[in-house]
């Protein structure tokens, strides 16, 4: 089967997106799937090198490359980018889309709603996974779904819910998943306790709540045998965590390649998960990250927003509020009394690997011949 792979993201990157993009196209090519990724050269580090986003994204897998040319203004200019960045997908999603015959057999994967859109009233088999919502996203996936050949992956349960959506033959839930290639619980966890947080340290402009966990870390008592290990980035952010706080139980990393974070993880006990105050990290989210602190065998000290409140194996997670320095301490010492306690985890089922066969079997059972509703 051959699948068109479509998003308007930069490539390469190291966000959460650009992991969750290269995990699923490893996981397509490993279930048999013919992949042609598509997406625009952005960025200054955009390539179109196969073996130089192998090494990136830490794959072997092969997969065709059709990148093009991106001459509008996001990623040109910073005024008004909320703005251009609009403008530029619509455009770009709407050039894309000219590239398929109407009612054709192609088969369409894509992260872009602005691709759904237009792909949609051209009643091509396309698939949209959608990770969070705007006022204009809902309409945009209202009209898309009216025709028989589009369907839609909700991230998590809210995004369903808030979209008016019930599960159907073109609707489905499925969360994220670790990467159990990476990811493993076979290396044997020693002293010292080690807390960690990996991810990116700022989202949408804002930082995500890692300084005030370092200032109720070094606050605690356990700051004087448990250690705090932090990875992520903006370098400029980690260097100022560097200058700020120095503390012999306290080591601020940076940015690290996944194999070398995932045997981190392995030697760590425990994973901290926050996000910033928003709809989406409220609502809208199945951390990637989660996934991976579960697939290595960690406990999980969580923000308690809706979402992390939703999320499996709730018996291994310890939710805190991140304005309240009691509420972390009683949790940090919750997760740290039960580190040795082992739960029933079904690892299998969170794994990118079934999640990438359901997404397979979704987009395969597909309607043919059917004319559209009227949109």
């Amino acid at each position: 089967m051959e699948l068109n792979y479509i998003t308007y993201q930069g490539i390469p990157s190291n966000t959460a997106h650009g992991i969750h993009t290269f995990s699923l196209i490893k996981y397509f090519v490993k279930n048999g799937l013919d992949i042609k990724l598509v997406f625009p050269l952005r960025d200054k580090g955009a390539t179109t090198e196969l073996t130089k986003l192998q090494n990136h994204y830490e794959i072997n897998e092969n997969f065709k490359i059709e990148a093009t040319k991106h001459y509008l203004p996001f990623g040109r200019t910073k005024f008004l980018k909320k703005y251009t960045y609009l403008f530029s997908h619509i455009l770009w999603s709407f050039y894309i889309s000219k590239k398929y015959k109407k009612n054709s057999k192609d088969l369409v994967f894509t992260l872009s709603d602005w691709v759904f859109y237009f792909l949609s009233k051209k009643n091509i088999n396309v698939t949209y996974e959608c990770h969070d919502l705007t006022v204009i996203r809902k309409k945009l996936i209202k009209k898309a779904l009216l025709f028989p050949n589009s369907k839609i992956i909700c991230i998590n349960k809210f995004v369903k819910e808030d979209l008016g959506l019930e599960e159907s033959k073109n609707v489905v839930v499925l969360e994220n998943g670790f990467d159990h290639e990476v990811f493993s619980q076979k290396i044997k966890k020693e002293s010292p306790i080690r807390v960690l947080f990996a991810g990116n340290l700022e989202r949408f402009g804002k930082t995500r709540g890692i300084e005030q966990i370092i200032k109720y870390f070094l606050k605690t008592n356990f700051s004087k045998k448990v250690q705090l290990h932090i990875f992520g980035g903006p370098t400029s952010l980690v260097e100022n965590l560097r200058h700020k706080y120095n503390h012999e139980s306290l080591f601020i990393h940076g940015h690290i390649k996944r194999s070398e974070l995932s045997k981190e993880m392995a030697i760590s006990h425990i994973g901290v998960l926050t996000n910033i105050e928003s709809t989406h990290s409220q609502r809208h989210t199945s951390p990637l990250k989660f996934y991976e602190y579960i697939g290595s065998g960690l406990k999980v000290l969580a923000t308690d927003a809706l979402t992390h409140k939703s999320l499996p194996y709730q018996d291994s997670v310890y939710f805190f509020d991140l304005n309240n320095f009691e509420s972390f301490k009683n949790s940090i010492s919750l997760a740290i009394d039960n580190i040795t306690k082992n739960e029933s985890l079904n690892y299998e089922k969170s794994t990118i690997d079934f999640r990438v066969k359901a997404i397979i079997k979704f987009i395969s059972a597909r309607p043919e011949g059917l004319e559209p509703s009227t949109p």
